[in-house]
């Protein structure tokens, strides 16, 4: 679909824009949650993408008529949430409240999408 460099040149820009967005909220802020999160993106967006590419689904790139927005971009989302509530929810804050954890990746899953319309 697309060449890699295009992939992961976007999930760098995805990975920064989800940093900046959670490095507002102040919980974020702690132990370096919102670069955490970054990466974590960085690498869904990266995972999702390229599964794309290795079972070549151009199909998922038709945007919806009325939203504008594709099941590609909403598999970008999906996958910055998992992998950002898999990294925070079971590796680096398993001592914070699921709200917390599920807030931080919902930010990150947003962050995807809206970014995945756009490119």
């Amino acid at each position: 679909m697309y060449p890699a460099s295009v992939t992961f040149v976007a999930a760098l820009v995805a990975g920064v824009l989800t940093a900046a967005a959670l490095a507002v909220w102040p919980w974020a802020r702690i132990r370096g949650r919102f670069a955490a999160a970054g990466v974590a993106t960085l690498v869904g967006w990266i995972a999702w993408h390229r599964v794309l590419d290795a079972t070549r689904a151009t199909g998922f790139d038709v945007d919806a008529p009325i939203i504008q927005v594709s099941w590609e971009d909403v598999g970008s989302g999906v996958a910055a949430f998992f992998a950002t509530a898999l990294l925070l929810g079971l590796v680096t804050e398993q001592k914070e409240p699921a709200s917390r954890v599920v807030g931080g990746a919902s930010i990150a899953g947003l962050v995807a999408l809206i970014l995945d319309v756009f490119v």
